[in-house]
């Protein structure tokens, strides 16, 4: 991959982290509208026993030269390269954005998230396009996943607070890393859910290592563990599979859709609307964050196609 790939790469992966910080987006949902999410489903599926037993091997003898070369390809096979680059540019949005983030959803929540919605909303295309049939089939599993997001965000209310449980920080981690994979649930709305979303923050925030190691052993679990059964999806039933992650992604809109709380607050006097002081400036505000996310949208899935040659990222 040029080095243009590799930066291209870096600014996916801090899209990718920023998303996974933010309560109802989804990094899965990113990965996919991206055109990396198969890729990157493929490599992280890879990885297994063989991968730890070549490890193994050259610990034991770093400085045998065939035992070096079998390492270095089994990295390849495993997209390692390309899987750092990008693990490198989620880390370090999230190192820099848990800050930011949580000021934006507290002083600009509807710009922000109307933000996200227009960076989401052209991109549905992509995954679209990835699609060699689109028939009833399709159509029915892409009802059921947006169906499905939106039951469960209607009827699952956040949960406060927070613990220092630590297998509850494991079995937090598992389950918010699995769903993070998924395109269109968020991995930090279901950290909120378990209540464990502001003790994760904070130890991000403090650098607070014995937390933080905890979580990340749960991510690892769950991550090996959850993404074998969705390259095995992948690879057997592809159409159909995306579009049940199409339907994810449409449901996560109705979730980020900004203007939820504000109208909210309009009041209907003698027949007419009557909205709130600042309405109409935090509308345009929403719809100008909107567009300015439908034109990032719009770069970054040129740039894509730029260095891959089509929607979906293959391996470099």
């Amino acid at each position: 991959m040029k080095a243009s790939g590799y930066i291209i790469t870096f600014v996916k992966g801090i899209l990718v982290g920023v998303a996974n910080i933010i309560p109802g987006v989804s990094g899965g949902t990113f990965a996919l509208i991206l055109g990396i999410y198969e890729r990157l489903i493929g490599a992280l599926g890879s990885a297994g026993t063989r991968s730890l037993a070549v490890l193994a091997r050259w610990l034991v003898k770093p400085g045998d030269r065939e035992r070096r070369r079998e390492l270095l390809a089994e990295l390849a096979r495993l997209d390692f390269w390309w899987l750092l680059v990008l693990a490198a540019g989620a880390a370090a949005a999230i190192l820099a954005s848990s800050r930011v983030i949580v000021f934006l959803l507290d002083h600009y929540r509807s710009a922000t998230l109307a933000f996200f919605v227009g960076l989401i909303v052209p991109s549905v295309l992509v995954p679209y396009g990835m699609m060699e049939r689109r028939g009833w089939p399709q159509a029915l599993a892409c009802l059921a996943g947006c169906t499905l997001l939106v039951v469960f965000t209607a009827l699952v209310p956040p949960a406060t607070g927070g613990t220092d449980n630590p297998l509850m920080l494991f079995f937090s981690g598992a389950l918010a890393i699995s769903a993070m994979i998924l395109p269109g649930v968020s991995g930090s709305f279901v950290l909120m859910v378990l209540g464990q979303y502001r003790a994760v923050l904070e130890a991000i925030n403090h650098w607070n290592l014995l937390p933080l190691g905890i979580f990340a052993a749960g991510c690892l679990v769950g991550l090996l563990a959850f993404v074998r059964m969705l390259k095995y999806l992948l690879e057997h039933y592809h159409a159909t599979t995306l579009a049940f992650l199409i339907g994810l992604i449409l449901g996560s809109l109705w979730v980020l859709w900004p203007f939820k709380e504000v109208a909210a607050g309009a009041k209907l006097v003698e027949g007419r609307n009557i909205w709130p002081t600042g309405f109409d400036r935090e509308v345009l505000y929403a719809l100008l964050a909107g567009l300015a996310g439908m034109a990032c949208s719009a770069g970054l899935n040129r740039l894509g196609r730029s260095e891959t040659g089509g929607a979906g990222e293959a391996r470099g």
